[in-house]
């Protein structure tokens, strides 16, 4: 079962950097990398509900209990780099939208005040520099702004992530001590049982030798 769970464990990690690839731009083609990521995604799925079904097989508790375990969190892990990869991928296609847009409204805004100032003779006319320079910097705050916002909603999303991994395992570990709990409690009464019976086997045990005593006495 180990190489299973290598070969599963070797195929989380190329998802681990082909999706850090894609973040920091690491490719030639992003359709290409975009079709391996989406191909390894799908492929350790389907290798971690097999080695799933065969932890469920395995006849060991102990053994069972740990393969389990350890397809829950190659699971979380599966769940949390495929809405990283959605993030990604939808921050890029927002980021080439805005470009084009802000693109489109420049050259717009341009061409309405090339076309304003020709018959305006006595129009104040400013520095081509500071014009540059002013539409620099506001590019530049609107820039951080988005970026900010980017990754405000990135945490949040990656908090929620790890905030329901950690209650779908909470909901394990009750359940769990559920049952311990419950086996306890049937073993405390099954030892209270017995103290029964063995204390009504001692006094049944005397008085057997008491009158044995008295009749062959």
């Amino acid at each position: 079962m180990t190489s299973e769970y290598n070969a599963a464990q070797r195929l989380l990690h190329k998802v681990k950097q082909g999706v850090s690839d894609f973040e920091l731009g690491k490719y030639n083609d992003e359709l290409v990398i975009k079709a391996a990521i989406v191909q390894d995604l799908q492929t350790l799925s389907k290798r971690i509900t097999e080695y799933r079904l065969i932890g469920r097989q395995e006849t060991g508790e102990r053994k069972r209990t740990m393969m389990l375990d350890r397809a829950t969190t190659m699971a979380d892990e599966h769940e949390l780099l495929k809405r990283r990869y959605d993030k990604l991928k939808q921050r890029k296609q927002e980021q080439a939208l805005y470009q084009e847009s802000r693109q489109e409204l420049f050259q717009r805004s341009q061409q309405q005040q090339s076309v304003g100032r020709e018959p305006m003779e006595t129009a104040i006319v400013m520095d081509p520099q500071m014009e540059d320079g002013f539409w620099g910097r506001s590019e530049m705050a609107v820039d951080g702004f988005i970026a900010q916002g980017m990754a405000s909603l990135d945490n949040l999303r990656e908090q929620r992530g790890l905030l329901q991994g950690a209650h779908r395992r909470i909901l394990n570990a009750d359940n769990t001590l559920g049952l311990s709990r419950s086996v306890i409690t049937y073993i405390n009464r099954r030892t209270t049982q017995d103290k029964i019976f063995l204390a009504g086997g001692m006094f049944a045990t005397c008085v057997l030798i008491y009158f044995i005593i008295q009749y062959f006495g």
